[in-house]
């Protein structure tokens, strides 16, 4: 696609990404430029991509960082011309999967620094030998064998992913 107004269809994936970036908490027009990106054949400039999202050339381009990041988009140029030029990563499956895990990893670490920090306490400690601190003990390790189970079952996600391929 040339420097043009995108058209129909574009509008309606620019659209329809936004209101599903929105939907997972993400920011609305990261899925806004992702959804221009994976619709159009030929990669776009910012300035197409600002102008085609309604948007600031700042804000589109604080957003492709985001996506670069992510591995959702790439830069590529063009013969004859200095701009960079954006394309979509179009492995949504691959994307979904790791945004999910990236996000989950997060999560669980910061869950685990928490519950380690209550395994650390003193009063905690001290308090085992009586039968609420026991108990307390005992759900800490129940949540860490929870946690540890998740981790393990994010690590085999790209697997099962790749197993509708051999059904």
């Amino acid at each position: 696609m040339t420097e043009r107004n995108p058209n129909s269809l574009q509008l309606h994936f620019i659209h329809l990404a936004g209101e599903m970036a929105g939907m997972f908490s993400f920011n609305r027009s990261i899925g806004q430029i992702y959804g221009l990106l994976y619709a159009s054949p030929e990669p776009l400039s910012l300035e197409a991509i600002a102008k085609s999202c309604q948007m600031s050339k700042g804000n589109a381009s604080i957003h492709l960082r985001t996506l670069e990041t992510w591995g959702a988009a790439h830069r590529s140029w063009k013969p004859g011309t200095r701009k960079d030029y954006y394309a979509a990563n179009t492995d949504l499956k691959g994307l979904a999967i790791k945004r999910l895990q990236q996000g989950m990893e997060k999560r669980i670490g910061v869950f685990k620094a928490k519950l380690q920090c209550i395994k650390e306490e003193k009063s905690l400690s001290s308090g085992k030998h009586t039968p609420a601190g026991a108990y307390a003990a005992q759900r800490l390790e129940e949540l860490e064998s929870l946690l540890r189970q998740v981790e393990s079952g994010f690590s085999l996600l790209p697997k099962l992913a790749n197993l509708k391929r051999f059904l």
